[in-house]
């Protein structure tokens, strides 16, 4: 993974999100996370958002790895230490610094399940490489510009663009913003009683979540159709 995609999307995030997972509230010195447990944060994040039931295990042992990863950082930050100076021979932790690595352990494993990351991607949008991945993911199967039909779960793309056609009255668009024509980067085409709606917008946020919520079962064809239709 990019190291600098990485930084970008760890500063992208909003800053009551950041001040968390860097300490704020339990430590006066916060102690922001690494290139490594940002990247863990940004794999867990998406997994979060858009993970299916195949990927529990690995959201799982995400979550363990970043809670102890920000608890280390915490913990050496407040006692003024070196991690290895706190514990024993054998690499345990010494009883008074385990009893405040489980204290920041249950505090940060509980801001993490507790954060809408769904909510956080929206605004933070993804690349298309990512969708892409995502789709197939999700069954979506990859057409040609050219041969496309507009069959129920394919896609296709165009100038770094996204067409994705998720039913017969549904699409879901990301356009490159020279071609977007002042109707939005983002856009919902949907087509109810034989008549053809296009929501469109230049905000991610805006988009994300609709797109989020059908491809995962939360949101029906009819409930994101009826939105689309009944705002013109």
């Amino acid at each position: 993974m990019n190291t600098d995609n990485v930084n970008k999307w760890w500063r992208s995030l909003p800053e009551s999100i950041r001040l968390k997972l860097s300490g704020h509230g339990i430590t006066d010195i916060l102690q922001e996370p690494d290139t490594s447990l940002r990247a863990a944060l940004y794999k867990y994040a998406r997994l979060r958002a858009v993970g299916t039931e195949k990927d529990k295990d690995e959201e799982r042992s995400l979550l363990n790895e970043i809670a102890c990863g920000l608890s280390d950082l915490v913990l050496a930050g407040n006692n003024g230490m070196a991690l290895e100076d706190m514990c024993n021979e054998d690499g345990e932790f010494l009883e008074e610094y385990q009893e405040q690595f489980d204290k920041l352990y249950d505090y940060y494993e509980e801001t993490l399940v507790e954060i809408n990351w769904a909510l956080i991607i929206s605004h933070t949008g993804m690349s298309v490489s990512e969708l892409i991945r995502l789709l197939k993911k999700y069954g979506y199967k990859r057409m040609d510009i050219d041969t496309d039909k507009g069959i129920p779960k394919t896609f296709y793309t165009y100038h770094r663009g996204l067409h994705i056609n998720a039913t017969e009255n549904l699409s879901f668009h990301i356009v490159p913003q020279k071609e977007s024509f002042e109707m939005g980067r983002f856009a919902i085409c949907a087509t109810k009683d034989g008549k053809g709606s296009q929501l469109g917008t230049d905000h991610a946020r805006l988009f994300f979540p609709d797109f989020f919520a059908f491809l995962k079962g939360e949101k029906s064809e009819k409930e994101i159709i009826d939105e689309v239709c009944d705002c013109e």
